[in-house]
């Protein structure tokens, strides 16, 4: 292992002084995460501000107290047209996604007949038109729901006979997880990720650019075997993608710390994880990066030349973000408790960090997606380490 550890000291030199590594190890994820970041913080605060909503009536002829209720309302701006045909033609125009047309008379015609009908004008296929027709619906509902309540108290009758049955809504309390729901969702995405792409960008001159320059020739001629050789590269290519990935959680935590203005929204709780968080999230992370650094070590080992390294890489690349896109979208669905899950790699992954983050971890599935990567790691250095022992590793030129 001394002559490995010589190989891996010489490829963490050379990595030290390959501006790419800084970049796509360093820069690269901190760039992200704070644009990323800041992007969210902007879009949350924004989404949760209040708004006023607009809501586009023709009122028709004669009194209208309910139109008069609205307009008076903070929340709503109300907009009126002087024909209902000019209505019409915007809401086919898509200048406005909904009209109410109330009937003429409309006070007298709701005392006469009890009931009134209040037309709601939009095109199907306009996706925002529900907004304005769900407040629309709202403030008629109330108009309903006190209605009822003055004929009930008119007869003599209790007014909590209008609403026999409520819902009350009491959610759990959170627990000390580290971010909101939100942000939570990114972050095991950006993690697994850029434990691939952390190593993706040097690879290629760690073994077939040494091919190419006849400086893998070198190295095997030398005392150190070529087990000694792979585990050496293996071990220092690990370190990089375990840097990178790293970088992107510690750049997360030291935003949420810094509790700044436009990112506060994002870390109700805090962002400072726990020792247990840290201990669970680097027993993922570590069997993840050496599976990565293995694989990648295994192509560029087997690939002829820079080029076709790169092809293969970035072929492997889309089979790495499938699993990490999903893990984003999995808890809406059924399949998030499935038995299945923990034996996914890079999806496990991305949950068990997930759900560490949130302090919901699951120690069976910790233990099982820690042994799968472990596993595959293993398998992927056992294979990259037959390739370097093949003679065809520096005749496949």
């Amino acid at each position: 292992m001394k002559r490995a550890a010589h190989v891996f000291r010489k490829e963490i030199r050379e990595m030290m002084r390959d501006k790419r590594v800084f970049i796509s190890a360093i820069v690269g994820p901190i760039f992200l995460i704070v644009l990323m970041i800041f992007l969210m913080g902007y879009l949350q605060d924004t989404l949760t501000q209040p708004k006023q909503i607009v809501l586009h009536v023709f009122e028709g002829k004669g009194q209208n107290s309910f139109l008069k209720q609205l307009q008076r309302s903070e929340k709503l701006k109300v907009v009126t047209y002087a024909s209902r045909e000019d209505g019409e033609k915007r809401v086919r125009d898509g200048d406005i996604k909904l009209l109410l047309v109330f009937p003429n008379n409309f006070d007298q015609t709701l005392k006469e007949n009890k009931t009134a009908e209040i037309q709601a004008i939009f095109d199907r296929d306009e996706p925002m038109a529900g907004i304005p027709l769900k407040v629309a619906q709202e403030a008629i509902g109330k108009i309903n729901k006190e209605t009822l309540k003055t004929l009930l108290e008119q007869k003599g009758l209790p007014a909590e006979l209008s609403e026999p049955l409520r819902l009350k809504e009491t959610p759990l309390p959170r627990k000390e997880g580290m971010g909101g729901a939100m942000i939570l969702q990114l972050i095991p995405y950006l993690v697994v990720i850029w434990a691939f792409y952390g190593g993706f960008s040097t690879v290629t001159e760690m073994v077939t650019g040494e091919k190419e320059k006849s400086t893998l020739e070198t190295l095997l001629i030398t005392p150190v075997s070529s087990t000694e050789i792979a585990l050496g590269k293996f071990l220092a290519l690990g370190v990089q993608c375990l840097v990178s990935s790293l970088t992107t959680l510690v750049c997360v935590v030291v935003l949420g710390a810094l509790n700044l203005p436009s990112t506060r929204s994002l870390f109700p709780n805090g962002a400072t994880p726990t020792p247990a968080h840290i201990v669970s999230i680097l027993a993922v992370i570590v069997p993840l990066t050496a599976m990565f650094a293995g694989i990648l070590l295994s192509v560029c080992a087997y690939a002829r030349n820079t080029r076709e390294a790169q092809t293969y890489l970035t072929l492997i690349s889309f089979v790495v973000l499938m699993p990490a896109i999903f893990s984003q979208f999995i808890g809406y669905t059924e399949m998030a408790k499935a038995h299945w899950v923990p034996f996914v790699p890079i999806l496990n992954s991305a949950m068990c960090i997930r759900d560490a983050l949130s302090d919901k971890l699951d120690l069976s599935m910790l233990a099982t997606t820690s042994a799968t990567s472990i596993g595959l790691a293993a398998a992927c250095i056992a294979k990259a380490v037959q390739m370097f022992n093949r003679e065809e590793i520096l005749t496949r030129v």
